[in-house]
């Protein structure tokens, strides 16, 4: 009985101590994890998606299929069924923007949207697309609301723009959005992201 007894007590004591251990290391908070997830993402410098996008504006109502090459500063966008066209391919260095349309190019400053605004009746965030795209904020602009959910961004307020992280999923070992709304006033974009290639290579 004797030794029964000293079993149990020295269950109970090695019960005692592990919950003790547990409580000693909380889970960390959701605000440090999604600084870890947006260092992480944000380094991503190498990558292609592709998807459908739908952009609506009062003017206009435009969709497409689109291949994101990502390479550094450099993106590659081919977009295929715009505006009634069989291809579009988009260059970006970042500062300007190159459209290469049925043997025609044109060439924008993107550092200034209202040009592009004026020229293709659209506005939109060129800049910061391919931040965005990958859940997190474009680092040159101001911040004016970020919202989190399950340690990724679930809603992002930037540069007048409300961004919406409607989906994620895995890709590798990053989780990256699949579905997103953009909003601006009366302009709204959603791309639908069906594959992921991160990395170095993609």
């Amino acid at each position: 009985m004797g030794a029964i007894r000293a079993g149990y007590q020295a269950c109970t004591a090695g019960l005692i101590v592990l919950l003790a251990a547990c409580a000693a290391t909380p889970p960390a908070p959701i605000e440090q994890v999604w600084a870890t997830h947006r260092e992480r993402v944000g380094s991503l410098r190498h990558w292609q998606a592709e998807g459908k996008l739908a952009l609506r504006s009062p003017e206009q109502s435009e969709s497409a299929s689109f291949q994101w090459d990502q390479q550094g500063a450099y993106s590659r966008v081919n977009l295929s069924g715009p505006m009634g066209v069989s291809a579009t391919t988009l260059l970006s260095d970042g500062q300007t923007l190159e459209i290469l349309q049925d043997g025609e190019r044109s060439v924008w400053d993107i550092t200034d949207p209202a040009a592009i605004e004026r020229d293709t009746g659209w506005y939109l965030p060129l800049r910061a697309l391919p931040h965005w795209l990958r859940g997190v904020p474009a680092p040159l602009d101001a911040v004016e609301e970020l919202v989190l959910k399950d340690e990724r961004l679930a809603r992002l307020q930037q540069s007048g723009w409300s961004i919406h992280y409607e989906e994620y999923a895995g890709f590798g070992d990053y989780a990256l959005p699949t579905r997103i709304r953009i909003d601006r006033e009366q302009t709204r974009v959603r791309l639908i992201i069906r594959h992921w290639q991160p990395g170095p290579g993609s």
